[in-house]
């Protein structure tokens, strides 16, 4: 019986976050409310709340565990390896499940668009994420983060590469490229 409880859980969350992903590209995420979406999707608020910390859950959740796979792939790279081609290689593999637009990542791209600029910024790097890749590139170039700058200004020139890439793809989808590419040409 948890088998059939899990997967019917799983299902739900799915619908929830498909839902609201359809509501936020067509509306704009300040339109939209969690009552609209628990209504949507036929729930009550209180079982939308076990599923979803918060609104901004539902268009940023699954991209924080995404922004820690930039942190850990560059401390799977080779240590031989210069520190800039790590970062890249590091932030292109990040990038990489957006090198197809699905409909899902069309929704989510129209969604995250309408977001105010605080929602948007929760999808790249949070300060602790960004202190880690500091340490690893400081680690990697011999260079204390605390005494040099070094590190530092290695990992926010390609961040920013980076984000703007991201900006560029939210704000200007006629131009029909995707992330991957755009983050890559940035990058280069």
């Amino acid at each position: 019986m948890s088998g059939l409880r899990e997967r019917r859980r799983v299902e739900l969350r799915e619908r929830i976050d498909r839902v609201a992903l359809e509501l936020f590209a067509r509306d704009g995420y300040d339109a939209v409310t969690v009552e609209a979406i628990a209504a949507e999707v036929g729930v009550s608020l209180s079982t939308l709340f076990r599923h979803v910390a918060s609104k901004e859950d539902l268009l940023v959740g699954v991209v924080r565990t995404g922004r820690a796979a930039i942190v850990r792939a560059f401390a799977d790279r080779p240590a031989d390896e210069p520190v800039g081609e790590g970062l890249v290689a590091a932030i292109l593999h990040r990038t990489e499940q957006f090198a197809d637009e699905t409909d899902v990542i069309a929704l989510w791209r129209k969604a995250m668009a309408s977001a105010p600029p605080r929602v948007r910024r929760a999808s790249l790097l949070d300060d602790d994420e960004r202190a880690e890749l500091v340490t690893l590139v400081g680690e990697r170039l011999g260079a204390d983060p605390e005494h040099d700058v070094r590190p530092g200004a290695v990992v926010a020139a390609r961040l920013a590469a980076a984000e703007h890439a991201y900006e560029h793809w939210l704000v200007h989808p006629a131009s029909r490229r995707s992330l991957h590419d755009l983050t890559r040409e940035a990058l280069s």
